[in-house]
């Protein structure tokens, strides 16, 4: 560790060598921790920057550069993530651990790190695996990104007044992989599922009529993603949907994804991962919010336009809707998430 001053008027801690950072196992919470790694890299520029991550978000945080590399868990069972962290761990051992899931088997991973300093919330008795445990209540206190770069605030004892937008790289030749993917006319990209929960799902039906309004008023090709869990459902909406829509659920890997989402005309969904990557790549994006929290986990980036309705049951963060009707998402039309893509189009 080198010597020199965290910035803190309380403490005097010497710089890390060798820091580690527990990124969290969901897609968009994934892309949302972004502005973290990068925030870390630029505060602590002479140190080594490992991400532990799951295989499956694994192209969110490459194309990092020499400093950053990856250490990508081969299960996903708490003990197989646990033991890729104790493998990789630096002769000297990691100076500093960033946990950013606030789950007991992050910690876990966190405590085979051997970091002298593990910070992350407290809370699902955790905190006494972590050296620094932050208010389990200011998870949830404003934006995720910021609720993840309070870590690296409690690491150098200084505060970030802004917060970076997140930002994925595509892979290399993306433009090629949509191409082959999505041919070569003006396309959208519909991302109907939401691996949280029905909850969250606005009704398929509409999804169809918004991709027929897209293929035809529009004159845009329409390609629905998702994972293999929702292959059968978005072939179902294609097909609801007519010529103009085809379903490439289930077949992507995620740098195919991200090509394609790159790509993309633009892009609409509900709040999940592919709308946060979209987002994150630039691509014009439309979200679709019902009992979540647009402050807490609205996709950031240059084009966003978010679209929910007023109920008062929402936010409830269930992951089905406890009275059957979804009524916060009910109450979105297909117009108005039409008025907002049409906008995106015209670059308003």
């Amino acid at each position: 560790m080198r010597k020199g001053s965290t910035g803190s008027s309380t403490t005097c801690r010497r710089e890390p060598d060798e820091l580690i950072i527990i990124a969290p196992n969901w897609l968009g919470d994934a892309v949302m921790a972004t502005p973290l790694v990068r925030a870390v890299e630029e505060r602590f520029p002479e140190a080594r920057v490992a991400v532990a991550c799951r295989r499956y978000t694994a192209a969110i945080f490459e194309n990092g550069g020499a400093r950053r590399r990856l250490i990508v868990y081969g299960g996903d069972g708490v003990w197989a993530r646990a033991a890729a962290v104790r493998r990789s761990r630096p002769s000297g051992g990691f100076d500093a651990c960033l946990v950013a899931p606030p789950s007991f088997a992050a910690a876990v991973v966190a405590l085979a790190s051997g970091a002298g300093r593990r910070i992350g919330y407290g809370g699902e008795a955790r905190s006494a695996l972590l050296t620094d445990a932050l208010p389990r209540r200011d998870y949830r206190r404003g934006h995720l990104s910021r609720a993840y770069l309070a870590l690296l605030e409690k690491l150098s004892g200084e505060t970030i007044a802004e917060i970076p937008l997140p930002a994925v790289a595509p892979p290399d030749g993306w433009r090629a992989v949509a191409s082959r993917l999505c041919g070569d006319r003006p396309y959208c990209v519909l991302a109907p599922g939401a691996t949280y929960g029905s909850a969250k799902m606005w009704p398929r039906l509409r999804y169809a009529e918004l991709a027929r309004r897209l293929a035809g008023a529009d004159g845009l090709a329409v390609f629905v993603v998702g994972g293999a869990a929702e292959r059968a459902e978005a072939e179902r909406l294609a097909s609801e949907a007519g010529a103009g829509a085809r379903s490439l659920a289930g077949t992507l890997s995620l740098g195919e994804l991200l090509a394609v989402l790159r790509g993309a005309a633009v892009v609409a969904g509900n709040d999940s991962g592919p709308v946060h990557a979209a987002a994150a790549l630039g691509a014009p994006t439309a979200a679709v919010f019902g009992p979540t929290s647009v402050e807490w986990t609205a996709p950031r980036g240059r084009a966003v336009r978010i679209v929910r309705a007023a109920a008062e049951c929402a936010p409830c963060y269930r992951r089905e809707c406890p009275r059957g009707t979804l009524e916060c998402l009910e109450r979105v039309s297909v117009e108005d998430v039409h008025r907002a893509v049409v906008s995106l189009l015209k670059g308003e």
